[in-house]
């Protein structure tokens, strides 16, 4: 028997198709995961940092608001005029309040010693040349309304009852009033500065001596008023902090620096030159952020972080305050945030790393189990039953027509053995009926030859009767002579084209036989085929069976595995819950020290504003304002803890979220699988069904092909025996004419003899 090599065999071929089909299955598994994990990292990454971001942009813009909301207050106390009223009262008070204050006390002293025209020209003297500020000065007039001091001369003694302002308001008249009803008072009008001629709003104080009659009053414009709310406004943002080293500047469109508490030296310079490492400048895109986007806007850049001296990127928020012309920044270094996505980044490979070496290893091991379960099945369901059956069929073809096949048969297998069974049964019987037909030729042919004997004999008794009856018989063989000779022409003409189509026929039916035997040949050989492929197909679904069963306890495992993942994103969502609610605190803590540290800051404004009175407030309310702070600082220390266990926890959640999704993508990837499994069942089902029917019609067609075959043969030997008839009937006339012919001769001899 042949030997065939072990990668020729369709046990081992189907094995490794199976496996090759499901390492490339693994394969592509690993692959496909490992891409959409790549992505997955690269767009949580993206999502982090721009989180991240937009954290900073929202501290930033918090904190410049708060900055912008503090020069605000300052803006609008300074177009208050009732609050600029009361701002400025105290200070106007405690001027006037400290000169008439000395005119009383000369008028005391020599009231009564001199006259009384030079006591009030010493008092005049006094509030005359009383100035503060920039050449602020304090006038006097009595209650008729005339001037009494004022640097002006020309309206010293003029009844000023009639004066008024832009908008019709009496001043003097107004002043007089509030001191003759009140003792003091303050009042808001129209006036220009000394050296000016437009009118600009003042305010002023004035208060009554009444043992002059006399009403000493002072003024200070809008103006002022609005520097200083500007200047007090710049040195309460230049002490705010936020953190231990951000600081807010101000710098205008220019672009000039205003304030930067860091650098004091750049105070009052142009600063449009100044640019970061790349070349970009900053103060003038810094301008162009708040002119092309409603006034507010972030910038980007490079700038020398002192921590590490090193430059590095910052990213600032400016906001423009139109009424001053100023534009408020603030900025912080973003450098750490890349450090803090790479570190994410770093997590996030390491974890899905993880999970992909376990995958990829019970892959392998579903592989490793999966082509062993195949082998062991093809070994027992294909290899050695075909190996039976080709043991049988070699016996078979060496002449051993009583071997046996050996061994359990299921299936195609077990029609295959009962077919090569019957087969052999069959081969028997028409060997069997070869035997006999061998035999009844043999009778026959000794049937012939003892005709032949016969035949001969009649042959001798013929010619003795001849000789005896020549001469009686001559005259009528010469008539039966002449009619001999003309039917043995005719005859042998006839023999000859008899024997011609006998050739033809001969011919003919050897090349049909010839055709019959190819014919047979190609139906065995699609017979074998079918049955092959019939085999190869049972075994194709019985396989898909196995890995249908196998995929059935693969999505089992993963809906275990999506169960537990779904437990597990319960939990960290509980987590979660439970690390936003302490977030919530801390965000609460967060706004009470924001509003104390405001607080505080208002307090400090309030008793700045109060004077020497509000100083044992301001320390009180600067202290407090430091409390709030380190309070910030200890709530920020806790918020960063709390927000990295809240990080911690989101992305565990949302590594959770995606181990679950890959888990239902990986079922799903199951389920499809199965489907083409039980696809493929039903195609290998209705293609073992064909490939049984077309077996089948192989057979029936290949035994049809036996018979005609069988009596092709049988037609060539008929007409092979006719042919050689036909050559011996030809002879037997030929012989016969020539025996005519020699008859003739005799009839003439017989005749010459006579």
């Amino acid at each position: 028997m042949k030997k065939i090599s072990p990668l020729q065999s369709i046990a081992v071929k189907t094995t490794i198709l199976i496996v090759t089909a499901l390492a490339l299955e693994g394969l592509f598994f690993s692959v496909f995961t490992e891409y959409n994990m790549d992505i997955f990292i690269n767009n949580r990454s993206d999502e982090y940092r721009i989180e991240i971001e937009n954290e900073e942009k929202n501290k930033l813009k918090d904190s410049v608001n708060l900055a912008y909301s503090v020069v605000k207050s300052y803006y609008d106390r300074s177009l208050d005029v009732e609050a600029l009223k009361k701002h400025e009262m105290e200070s106007l008070k405690q001027i006037v309040d400290t000169v008439t204050a000395q005119a009383q006390s000369v008028y005391t002293r020599f009231n009564g010693i001199l006259p009384d025209e030079v006591v009030r020209e010493r008092v005049k003297m006094v509030v005359d040349g009383a100035r503060y500020g920039q050449n602020n000065y304090l006038w006097i007039n009595d209650l008729e309304n005339r001037m009494v001091v004022h640097p002006k001369k020309t309206l010293l003694g003029k009844d000023l009852s009639g004066l008024k302002d832009s908008q019709g308001v009496y001043f003097i008249k107004d002043m007089t009033k509030i001191a003759r009803e009140k003792g003091a008072g303050t009042l808001a009008y129209l006036w220009p500065r000394p050296g000016e001629k437009k009118p600009k709003l003042k305010i002023s104080y004035v208060k009554l001596i009444p043992e002059l009659g006399w009403i000493v009053g002072t003024g200070s414009w809008v103006e002022d008023i609005t520097a200083q709310m500007k200047k007090e406004a710049l040195a309460q943002v230049a002490k705010m902090r936020i953190g231990k080293d951000k600081y807010f500047w101000i710098n205008d469109s220019t672009p000039k620096m205003i304030m930067h508490p860091i650098k004091p030296v750049l105070n009052g310079k142009n600063v449009s030159g100044v640019t970061d490492s790349k070349g970009k400048k900053l103060f003038i895109e810094m301008v162009r952020k708040v002119q092309n986007n409603n006034g507010a806007g972030y910038i980007k850049y490079w700038w020398e972080n002192p921590a590490t001296g090193k430059d590095a990127p910052k990213l600032s928020y400016v906001k423009q305050f139109k009424p001053w012309g100023w534009i408020l920044g603030m900025g912080v270094y973003i450098d750490n945030i890349e450090v803090m996505v790479q570190h994410q980044k770093d997590e996030f490979e390491s974890t899905i790393s993880s999970v992909q070496n376990k995958t990829r290893f019970a892959t392998i091991i579903f592989i490793a189990i999966a082509a062993g379960l195949c082998i062991f099945i093809l070994q027992r369901g294909l290899k050695t039953p075909l190996s039976s059956l080709v043991d049988f069929s070699s016996k078979i073809a060496s002449g051993d027509l009583n071997s046996s096949i050996k061994g359990i048969f299921k299936g195609e297998m077990a029609i295959l053995k009962e077919s090569l069974e019957q087969m052999v049964v069959s081969l028997k019987e028409k060997i069997s009926e070869a035997n006999k037909l061998s035999e009844q030729s043999k009778i026959e042919t000794a049937s012939a030859i003892k005709a032949r004997a016969e035949a001969e004999d009649a042959k001798r008794q013929a010619e003795q009767a001849q000789v005896q009856g020549m001469h009686d018989a001559a005259d009528m063989l010469e008539g039966l002579v002449n009619d001999l000779s003309s039917a043995s022409e005719e005859l042998s003409a006839q023999v000859d084209e008899v024997a011609r189509g006998t050739d033809t026929q001969q011919q003919r039916i050897s090349e049909t036989a010839v055709a019959m035997e190819e014919m047979n040949a190609t139906v065995m050989e699609v017979a074998r085929n079918a049955a092959e492929a019939a085999d190869s197909a049972e075994q194709t679904k019985q396989n898909a069976e196995n890995g249908s069963t196998i995929v059935d306890k693969s999505v089992d495992a993963i809906l275990t595995v999506n169960q537990q993942s779904e437990i597990l994103k319960s939990n960290m969502d509980k987590l979660g819950s439970q690390a936003e609610a302490i977030g919530t605190v801390m965000n609460v803590i967060t706004d009470i020290a924001d509003q104390t540290n405001l607080l505080a800051l208002n307090a400090a404004i309030e008793a700045a504003r109060a004077g020497e009175a509000g100083r044992g407030f301001a320390v009180v309310a600067d202290e407090v304002r430091k409390l709030a702070e380190k309070t910030m600082d200890a709530t920020k220390e806790v918020g960063i803890a709390i927000s990295n266990i809240q990080s911690g926890a989101s992305r565990n959640i949302e590594s959770v979220e995606n181990v679950t999704g890959a888990v239902g993508k990986a079922t799903e990837f199951a389920n499809d699988s199965k489907k083409s499994l039980t696809h493929i069942l039903e195609l290998v089902d209705a293609t073992t069904d064909q490939v049984r029917s077309i077996a089948t019609a192989s057979e029936e067609q290949s035994n049809a092909s036996e018979e005609i075959n069988k009596a092709v043969e049988d037609i060539k030997i008929v007409s092979s025996e006719t042919a050689e008839g036909m050559s011996q009937a030809n002879q037997a006339i030929a012989e016969l004419a020539r025996l005519s012919s020699d008859l003739q001769q005799l009839m003439n001899k017989l005749r010459d003899t006579d």
